[in-house]
């Protein structure tokens, strides 16, 4: 009789045989922080996304859209070289880029941008020199980690957190501001959550001679399609009007950025003016100041929201009319926040229902906070340097919005 054979030996996989590609999606959907974090070029979870990148076309699009999310932070020191701007949909500006070689290198993969101010040229540098992108990702993805990416890991006690001291810090360097403008309209499309951390402040509209002021508003106003949005050092101060007469021109955030849900300024003057720009930006949803101008004396917010509301039309103490919900926090260092307890009474009855909610955040001061996060104070110490630190601090950590993680209380309910 005839043997049959049982079964034939399981063929042995070839050595180049790769693993299927959902398992490699699988393992890369891991590799997404649970937060909102922004990880630095420093990061293992941003090398390993970058080398994915790398890997194929498959790999190069799963890992690339975690990596538009959590790994864009643009700063000084990043040694690594950023993709296609293409897609991006979260950014870190860190303080104002010098203009280096790197930077010019992360320009050369910005998309052409057809507007002026790319080809203005000072001291022989042009942000013009923008290439065009690479058709194929995974063409261009090699370029992206520069020279850095290969070297060892260097000994980083803490990725992002100490605030370092600005390393360009002031904005009156033209091929700087249009290397930002460009980045702004390259991302336009996509960019949906922004914070920032430049010294719009060290060049007033009278003192540019180099129009550097309205090539940046340019870019913050191309960004239309933003929801979140983060000023550690100001008020997002894009006038370009000299003197008084610039208090007239109108805040880019509330007439330029329509989808706007999120906003946090640092130092805004909390008078009639804010509400009506409030009233201005339809969906936004959470207003927080840090360390405000005219919150000396105890605001009467939830009065002045309503009233903005009815265009100053509002004398009563009773509101049962539909209105707009709101969140207001202020954040302030501890012992200069105002006390609202005065307030409670009215707001019991003009708002019983709490469509207006109004909540406090204290930071400590700033030794305090500047030893917790190992950042050296240069200088005398600003009664509210620790509100800036604070502000970048949940900016990078991806926190800013999370009441809990920052602590937000309600005033009222502080014992007298």
């Amino acid at each position: 009789m005839q043997s049959l054979s049982v079964h034939k030996q399981a063929a042995r996989p070839s050595q180049g045989q790769r693993l299927p590609n959902e398992l490699l999606l699988h393992v890369i959907r891991f590799l997404e922080p649970t937060g909102a974090e922004f990880l630095s070029a420093a990061h293992q979870t941003t090398k390993t996304l970058l080398a994915l990148m790398r890997l194929c076309k498959t790999t190069n699009e799963a890992a690339g859209s975690i990596f538009s999310r959590q790994c864009i932070h643009l700063d000084s020191e990043d040694r690594t070289l950023r993709p296609s701007f293409a897609g991006i949909t979260s950014i870190f500006l860190e303080s104002f880029l010098e203009y280096t070689d790197e930077l010019e290198g992360t320009l050369a993969l910005v998309e052409p941008n057809p507007c002026g101010p790319s080809d203005l040229t000072q001291e022989g540098h042009s942000s013009s020199r923008v290439g065009e992108v690479e058709e194929e990702n995974n063409d261009g993805a090699e370029e992206f980690a520069g020279d850095g990416a290969d070297e060892e890991d260097k000994d980083v006690e803490d990725d992002f957190m100490p605030m370092r001291p600005c390393p360009h810090p002031q904005i009156n360097d033209l091929p700087v501001a249009t290397a930002v403008h460009d980045i702004l309209i390259a991302v336009a499309p996509t960019l949906r959550r922004l914070m920032v951390n430049i010294p719009l402040r060290s060049l007033y509209p009278e003192e540019d001679q180099l129009g550097v002021r309205a090539v940046l508003r340019q870019g913050f106003e191309s960004l239309v399609n933003l929801e979140e949005f983060a000023s550690v050092q100001d008020e997002l101060f894009l006038t370009t009007i000299p003197g008084r007469f610039g208090l007239f021109q109108d805040e880019v955030w509330a007439t330029c950025w329509p989808k706007l849900r999120r906003l946090y300024l640092y130092n805004p003057l909390i008078e009639e003016e804010l509400w009506f720009d409030v009233v201005r930006s339809p969906n936004l949803e959470v207003v927080m100041t840090g360390g405000p101008d005219g919150n000396e004396e105890p605001a009467d917010i939830k009065r002045r929201w309503i009233s903005a509301l009815r265009d100053n039309d509002f004398t009563k103490d009773v509101y049962d009319e539909t209105i707009r919900p709101l969140t207001y926090i202020n954040v302030d260092m501890i012992g200069v926040q105002p006390s609202l307890l005065g307030f409670r009474s009215a707001w019991n009855t003009l708002d019983p229902e709490e469509r207006i909610r109004v909540l406090a955040v204290d930071t400590p001061p700033e030794a305090w906070l500047a030893a917790e996060l190992g950042i050296p104070i240069l200088g005398e110490p600003c009664p509210r340097g620790s509100v800036e630190m604070w502000a970048r601090k949940h900016s990078l950590e991806g926190t800013l919005w999370d009441e809990s993680a920052i602590g937000a209380y309600d005033p009222l309910s502080v014992e007298e």
